[in-house]
């Protein structure tokens, strides 16, 4: 599936390469008019006057995009309103800074990725947002932490486990963003709850060799994912013994509590067998004769 999306990125990409160098060729865009520099003039105006709305009217008149500055100025300025229309508008004016043949990214283009990423996960965009942050990576750039942990956070919300792991993945791998506790945890007790208890210890493992320390509100929570599962395998045995194991070398004392919290989970099991053989001495007389 992997291969299948990075196909149609490639297919996708090429397309709208090939629009934005019709739209920059000097070759279809005329030198710029009088008209034009009056309405780039505007245009510096209104930002200058942080008036998003206006300034993306005429963003939108013009023949091509304004200066790179200022179009990540425009997208940052929609992306922080973070209304629906604003956020779309953002991605739009985003669109035409990335899409530039001649873009040379500093840290506002870094800025603008990571400000329209988060508009996008204000509005339940999740195919957007990955889009925003995979085209940032072509460029080489990466965004901020909490903007990935946002990612991978919507993505578990999102069910889609697979994806936030190789997001996971392709920032550990690198030396520019180092995932911290928060990165992990939602995405850790998501794969215990689907039973890849050999991934959950290998992702666990990942991140404490690379210096994550694991509170013991985490490292509980990773253990009441697996209270949660019904599984009895050896797998899920190795993975207990593992958890066990690093709570004692982090020095964590959360352990009492999950035993109190297992056993809670076993009463509530005792009672529901109770509930059943209550059921049953309803059926029955004081001789244990069966009623009809």
């Amino acid at each position: 599936m992997v291969l299948v999306m990075r196909m149609r990125h490639v297919v996708r990409r090429a397309s709208l390469s090939k629009r934005v160098m019709a739209r920059f060729s000097s070759t279809n865009v005329a030198a710029p008019s009088r008209v034009d520099d009056d309405l780039i003039a505007n245009f510096q105006l209104l930002l200058e006057k942080r008036q998003a709305t206006e300034a993306m009217q005429i963003f939108q008149s013009l023949k091509k995009p304004p200066a790179t500055a200022l179009s990540q100025r425009l997208a940052i300025m929609l992306a922080k309103r973070a209304t629906l229309k604003d956020t779309k508008d953002a991605i739009d004016v985003l669109k035409s800074v990335y899409m530039n043949p001649t873009l040379k990214p500093d840290d506002f283009t870094m800025l603008a990725f990571i400000f329209v990423s988060d508009a996008c996960y204000r509005n339940k965009m999740l195919k957007e947002a990955l889009e925003v942050t995979e085209e940032a990576h072509n460029l080489g750039v990466r965004l901020d932490l909490p903007a990935y942990n946002n990612l991978i956070n919507a993505l578990v919300d999102a069910d889609q486990t697979d994806e936030a792991i190789l997001i996971l993945q392709d920032i550990a791998g690198g030396d520019v963003i180092s995932p911290d506790e928060t990165t992990y945890a939602g995405l850790i007790s998501a794969i215990i709850s689907q039973r890849e208890f050999s991934q959950a210890m290998e992702t666990i493992d990942q991140a404490r060799t690379s210096g994550v320390k694991f509170s013991g509100e985490t490292y509980m929570s990773f253990m009441s994912s697996l209270a949660d599962v019904e599984d009895d395998s050896d797998a899920m045995d190795r993975l207990l013994t593992y958890l066990e194991t690093s709570m004692d070398e982090d020095g964590i004392e959360a352990f009492e509590e999950f035993e109190n919290a297992i056993i809670d989970h076993d009463d509530d099991d005792d009672d529901d067998d109770d509930g059943d053989n209550d059921n049953d001495d309803d059926d029955h007389d004081d001789d244990g004769n069966t009623l009809h």
